[in-house]
């Protein structure tokens, strides 16, 4: 049999200058050839610890939602290159399917490069799904021109988790109008709601990796935190990608994000005070340029953005910071955390008293505050700094304005005061 093949073969190859054999047959009989073989190769290999691959910038992100983005990933009917063998995978990926296969018809004669190739093209297409892969193991079958891949992947998390993440981003994006907002209050809206509703903690049920844990469980390490607000940031139009680097404690990861037309770097664990403290919120890793971050972070630099401009650097002396009114009232870091407030729109930078400043919150014409220069008694200011006066002469903590009442932590527990608006 083997020995009729090759003079058959032997015979086209000597026929098909004279006749000009067409592609199609010549594929054909390369098929024949390939199916026919007496043994086919199997091979396998394995890959650990994906998460530790430096991200790349994505394929295409500038405009598309995750959801948007997913809705355009069709299975291709036939995968007869690399970049098809990449739409399939990332098909897959998308899908959060752990085991599945892929027909491959062409050249094998560099399998194994051309599969860590398209796996890393398909990943790096959304950063959210990056984010989330764990371990993979290939398997595949395969002759010269044709290949079975069998694919084992796992994730942080799973197709029924990620319909809970949409649901709930879907929420919380609902209580603010997204066309009203600027890039600045989209990023900071993201970076507070995740800062004030997460723990630090790898004590989590779920992946503290992932971004369902950091939205169910409200804890979660880095990756989570970075993750999540990816997500949130895309749903709300703000280019964002994920990042992969390393600090003093191991590796870590957080996010770049483009406030118009400019990168800048956006730590939300780092912004999360350890331990917590509820809904005490810091800046210094808030629209950060690369020069400022790689004083502690570092990271491939060649696979992302630059991040130049230092426009927001006035954040990073901020903490305890509460946005009312075009103004951002805040502790500032930078003089002993007197209270301050900073005008959104023209920049101007005013200390409102002499007063040291935590938990800060609002209502009306009325700053409250817990005053460190007097024991952390309650206190209230106007918003113009007029008017200070100590209404609670006791330590108090978690401020919180809901339902026209003042809540906050005493040593005896939580106090709850009907407030005046104006």
């Amino acid at each position: 049999m083997l020995k009729r093949l090759t003079i058959f073969v032997i015979l086209l190859v000597m026929i098909k200058p004279a006749y000009d054999l067409s592609k199609d047959i010549w594929d054909g009989v390369l098929q024949w050839i390939d199916e026919n073989q007496v043994a086919e190769k199997i091979d396998s290999f394995n890959i650990s610890n994906v998460e530790k691959q430096s991200a790349k910038e994505p394929i295409d992100e500038t405009t598309s939602t995750i959801t948007a983005l997913r809705n355009t990933i069709h299975l291709p009917t036939k995968v007869q290159s690399v970049e098809e063998l990449a739409d399939a995978f990332y098909y897959h990926f998308s899908q959060w399917e752990t085991d599945f296969e892929i027909q491959y018809a062409g050249s094998t004669s560099d399998i194994e490069h051309l599969l860590q190739q398209a796996v890393e093209d398909a990943a790096n297409r959304d950063h959210y799904i990056l984010g989330h892969l764990g371990d993979r193991k290939i398997e595949y079958e395969y002759g010269k021109y044709k290949a079975l891949i069998k694919v084992h992947q796992e994730y942080l998390t799973n197709a029924a988790y990620e319909q809970y993440v949409d649901a709930q981003v879907a929420s919380i994006l609902s209580n603010v109008d997204a066309n009203s907002m600027s890039d600045f209050e989209k990023v900071k809206f993201v970076n507070d709601y995740i800062v004030k509703n997460t723990v630090y903690s790898e004590d989590t049920t779920l992946s503290p990796h992932s971004a369902i844990a950091v939205l169910k469980e409200h804890k979660g390490v880095c990756q989570g935190y970075a993750l999540l607000a990816l997500k949130m940031l895309r749903e709300l139009g703000i280019e964002t990608l994920y990042v992969v680097g390393e600090v003093n404690t191991g590796p870590h990861a957080w996010n770049l994000v483009k406030v118009n037309g400019e990168w800048y770097h956006l730590d939300t664990t780092w912004n999360d005070p350890v331990p917590d403290r509820g809904n005490a919120v810091r800046y210094q890793y808030f629209l950060v340029d690369d020069a400022t971050m790689k004083l502690d972070h570092r990271w491939e630099a060649g696979n992302y953005p630059k991040a130049t401009s230092k426009q927001y650097a006035f954040m990073e002396k901020m903490d305890h910071a509460f946005e009312k009114g075009g103004y951002i009232y805040y502790s500032n870091l930078q003089d002993h955390h007197r209270l301050y407030r900073l005008n959104l729109a023209t920049g101007e930078n005013q200390r409102l008293t002499r007063s040291r400043a935590q938990y800060i919150v609002g209502a009306g014409d009325w700053i409250y505050f817990s005053n460190y220069s007097n024991g952390a008694y309650l206190t209230r200011i106007r918003t113009d700094g007029s008017e200070e006066s100590i209404i609670y002469p006791e330590k108090v903590s978690d401020l919180l304005v809901e339902d026209g009442y003042l809540i906050f932590a005493t040593d005896d527990g939580l106090k709850k005061m009907e407030i005046e608006t104006s």
